[in-house]
């Protein structure tokens, strides 16, 4: 007879009741993105933020309800909306953004980028999950402030449509600042803190001083009845879009792998989202629409004239595999500056096509050569003095940063001084020729003016090539490198 089966000493787990596994994050999310929820929802940044703006925004309907009822209650109402507005604002476009300025360099720093590789998190889903990470703390800020604005509806003037649009507005642009910081935490120590110094600092006082005068506008914008200021809010939000995918391209290239080919995609996206914005902003004018181009063309060109030159030859597999053309393509696909530069000819030839094809004023000429001329003198000036460095993009980005702000001081000094004679003498800048190129009345000087504007740009342009033509001579190897490895895959 056999022996009975002892029991367990004790009995298996019961499931969690439901009210417990409300706990924690489901199973689907990503791993990232749960590792930094956990680490980001008790931090003390944004515990005190989240507190502060509660008790803020009661305190301020404690004050107003009373005054109300005594004064008009309509004026009353907008101040509440202006108050309400910058309040939100000054947290999820200054404070929020900010905590993403060591995202990338934390890790690097920390050497958990290789762990996390293990765990077989690629590059794009650890900067993402970072950026979800902030923009979820976001959402539960904007969720919370959300009933405050409703009770507002109660003092009667509101627009509630347009201003929960107005809020919905301001977060996707909290967005875009945030993959900014994430993207730039990549960089130098002193490229950081000038973005916290100086981005900060202007950020706040637009918030406190511009923020608050131009929301009636902002409403009667988000109210859609004008179809020229509805297609530019259009606009601007796609290029919020564009400028969240684009940043975290930047932090994922800094941690991605160098087999790992993500420059052509943010070439093409690039160059879709600036022919698209430059065609749907026309209709309001020539000058948003070219304005608008010259900044995702600015966007573009911190990538473009930052990635390292060198890579490995399984990068040209998928493009020898399409023959000739693909060859061809790939000499302005291909990852690295090189390539880089010649994709930035195109970038201005199609443009140049776009004015043609739309503007009869020869002058948006003139302003396009200026505005990529502009991107390309930094560029020229990265290829003298430090086209060896290992980061290519922070020495970009300062120098494009340094020469924004001497152009700046430049115009200026014009507006002080009488005569163009100190434009001339920075002439090298493109942007300094603005001022004589938009004069109305035509003159010798803005002649001059005009062929400078096309002449320094070209010679910027023409250097780059220059350095560029032995890279791009040296990708012939490469393919035929990675065509042999394709022969011997196959055989």
């Amino acid at each position: 007879m056999a022996e009975p089966i002892p029991a367990p000493d004790t009995p298996p787990r019961l499931p969690p009741p439901p009210f417990e596994r409300i706990n924690d994050f489901p199973d689907g999310l990503s791993p990232m993105l749960v590792k930094e929820l956990r680490q980001g929802l008790r931090t003390q940044t944004f515990v005190i933020l989240f507190l502060s703006l509660q008790a803020v925004l009661a305190f301020l309907l404690l004050i107003a309800a009373p005054i109300a009822d005594t004064n008009a209650p309509a004026k009353a109402g907008e101040a509440v909306s202006a108050i309400i507005f910058c309040v939100y604002a000054l947290g999820i476009l200054v404070i929020q953004p900010l905590r993403g300025i060591s995202a990338v360099a934390g890790e690097i720093k920390q050497n958990t980028i290789d762990l996390m590789v293990l765990t077989r998190l690629s590059a794009w889903r650890i900067v993402s999950g970072k950026w979800l990470s902030i923009m979820s703390q976001s959402a539960l800020i904007t969720l919370a402030i959300l009933p405050y604005l409703i009770l507002r509806y109660f003092f009667g003037g509101m627009q509630l449509f347009a201003e929960l649009a107005l809020m919905a507005c301001l977060l996707i642009v909290s967005g875009a600042l945030t993959a900014f910081t994430i993207g730039m935490s990549s960089g130098s120590a002193l490229l950081r803190g000038l973005i916290v110094v100086g981005g900060s600092t202007f950020m706040m006082g637009y918030v406190l001083f511009g923020l608050s005068q131009q929301i009636p506008y902002l409403i009667e914008v988000l109210s859609f009845t004008r179809s020229d200021q509805s297609l530019t809010l259009l606009a601007v939000l796609a290029i919020a879009l564009y400028a969240c995918y684009f940043f975290l391209e930047i932090g994922t290239t800094s941690i991605a792998p160098a087999s790992e080919n993500r420059a052509t995609r943010k070439r093409l996206i690039g160059l879709a989202v600036m022919v698209g914005s430059y065609l749907v902003l026309h209709p309001v004018g020539p000058e948003p629409a070219l304005i608008t181009a010259l900044i995702i063309a600015g966007c573009m060109a911190l990538d473009l004239f930052s990635e390292q030159v060198k890579f490995p030859s399984v990068v040209c597999r998928r493009f020898v595999r399409l023959g000739p053309f693909g060859r061809v393509a790939g000499r302005f696909l291909y990852p690295g500056w090189a390539t880089g530069a010649l994709f930035f000819c195109g970038i201005t030839l199609i443009l140049f096509l776009l004015i043609y094809m739309t503007t009869p004023d020869p002058k948006q000429f003139s302003y396009a050569a200026i505005g990529l001329g502009t991107l390309a003198f930094p560029a020229a000036l990265l290829q003298i003095f430090a086209r060896k460095s290992s980061n290519l993009f922070s020495f970009y980005s300062t120098l494009l940063v340094l020469c924004f702000i001497l152009t700046c001081i430049v115009f200026t000094i014009h507006g002080t001084a009488s005569g163009s004679q100190f434009l001339w003498l920075f002439s090298f800048i493109p942007a300094s020729l603005l001022p004589i190129v938009s004069q109305t009345s035509p003159s010798p000087e803005q002649s001059t003016a005009l062929l400078l504007s096309f002449l320094v740009p070209g010679i910027y342009l023409l250097f780059l090539l220059g350095r560029a033509l032995s890279h791009l001579m040296a990708l012939s190897g490469m393919e035929s490198q990675a065509l042999a490895d394709l022969d011997e895959k196959t055989s």
